[in-house]
């Protein structure tokens, strides 16, 4: 499944003079791979924004930006490729959300909107100088305000204050001018809000209501499905919550994850689809992706089936692509190693694996997996390692190879199943 982003005309990232290992070594590169794709993006940005296409150069830039800032983690003409396309996906989708928040609280595009206006105003078109200008004040972090965003805030001032007067003609009376006042106050507010929280702390924040019932499945190797209101195909591990966004997915296309899931994410959305896991999570547009990430884990997993998804997580933002996994513990991002792959995503494939883990570990596979609860009496056997790699409907292979690696036997006491020690004199 690929990602929403139409394609661009021009030339392709690929026809970069920069080796893959120096895509973004230094500003020069930087400028080439700009000054090759910036009318490419300008036109998938007009693209996706419609009659916002305003918005355009700013987010643009803001994509190069950000590819400079993250250009140590964008080692292939692939990857930076990807990053930029979801930078200008995510960009647009930021102003379109903003934009229609906007009018539903009558300020008409507030500030953002403002902006985008001055920015095209001062530059006339797609200016590719004047955007380049903009990219370099930012990468050198000046300190100093674009002339496009001094030119918005003092006409944020002015449109504001026009609106007043007209509020103050229209009514002779000063309990509705009162309300008028605190109406727009209120919608500023919120634009305000909306432009500093982001759209990546947007999308946590709507999942992070303790008052959000999630969708849930036992610790008995239940595994669930159903689709969710966007048309995206979820499947469900075992002793797993999912909370799905209040509004979703009209509002906020987000979920937030406890255990572990698989997600078929509808394609063509306006808006860019968000899973929360722990401290960090992926965003994707249209792709297939695996997540685990249960309370006791130190960090989260990800897999990605098909398309590509953005793994964030503190300072980190790393694209993935297809057959790509990874273990993310705050900034650090590491590939998992085949075991780690098949214990955490073998299940999608009907398959669980856990491999020479102490016994302790291996019995709680067990319960998860297999609604097995096994006891061992003898507590010193717990540090023995073990493992299994069987079929989800396959539970006696899974004790017999537990019996073997482990060196124990199963039996019962009573009704209680057990593991002793297999060399034990009877």
């Amino acid at each position: 499944m690929s990602t929403s982003v139409p394609p661009r005309d021009g030339a392709a990232l690929t026809a970069s003079p920069s080796s893959p290992s120096l895509l973004l070594g230094d500003e020069l590169a930087l400028r080439r791979v700009f000054d090759l794709e910036y009318s490419g993006y300008i036109a998938n940005a007009r693209s996706q924004l419609g009659e916002a296409e305003s918005h355009a150069p700013r987010i643009v830039e803001g994509a190069f930006i950000n590819a400079w800032r993250q250009r140590q983690t964008l080692t292939t003409n692939a990857q930076l490729k990807t990053f930029l396309d979801e930078q200008v996906h995510h960009g647009a989708s930021r102003a379109l959300s903003r934009r229609a928040a906007a009018h539903r609280f009558g300020t008409h595009g507030g500030r953002d909107e403002v902006q985008s206006a001055a920015h095209g105003a001062a530059s006339g078109a797609a200016d590719a100088e004047r955007s380049w200008t903009e990219v370099t004040k930012a990468i050198h972090d000046t300190g100093a305000p674009s002339d496009s965003h001094v030119a918005a805030a003092t006409a944020g001032r002015h449109e504001a204050a026009e609106h007043m007067k007209s509020v103050a003609k229209g009514r002779s009376w000063k309990g509705p001018i009162a309300i008028g006042v605190l109406v727009i106050a209120a919608s500023v507010g919120l634009m305000f809000y909306l432009d500093n929280l982001g759209e990546d702390e947007a999308a946590a924040s709507s999942v992070g209501s303790g008052a959000l019932q999630p969708i849930v499945t036992s610790a008995s190797a239940q595994i669930g499905s159903l689709n969710l209101a966007d048309g995206t195909k979820l499947r469900i591990g075992p002793e797993t919550k999912v909370f799905v966004a209040d509004g979703f997915p009209t509002k906020m296309r987000a979920v937030r994850v406890e255990g572990t899931a698989q997600f078929d994410v509808a394609p063509n959305q306006t808006l860019p689809f968000h899973v929360i896991l722990k401290k960090g999570q992926v965003v994707a547009t249209g792709t297939s992706f695996v997540v685990s990430a249960y309370p006791n884990d130190s960090g989260f997993m990800v897999q990605v089936k098909e398309g590509s998804v953005t793994v964030k997580s503190d300072k980190l933002s790393s694209p993935l692509t297809a057959n790509q996994t990874v273990l993310v513990r705050g900034s650090t991002s590491t590939p998992l190693t085949d075991a780690q792959r098949a214990e955490a995503f073998g299940w999608v494939d009907h398959q669980v694996t856990i491999s020479d883990k102490p016994l302790r570990d291996v019995l709680a596979g067990l319960t998860r997996w297999f609604n097995l609860d096994i006891k061992v009496p003898d507590l010193k056997l717990l540090d023995r390692p073990a493992g299994f790699s069987v079929s989800l409907d396959s539970s006696r292979q899974a004790i017999s190879q537990v019996e073997k690696s482990a060196n124990v036997k199963f039996g019962y006491e009573g009704e209680t199943k057990v593991f002793r020690d297999a060399t034990a004199k009877k």
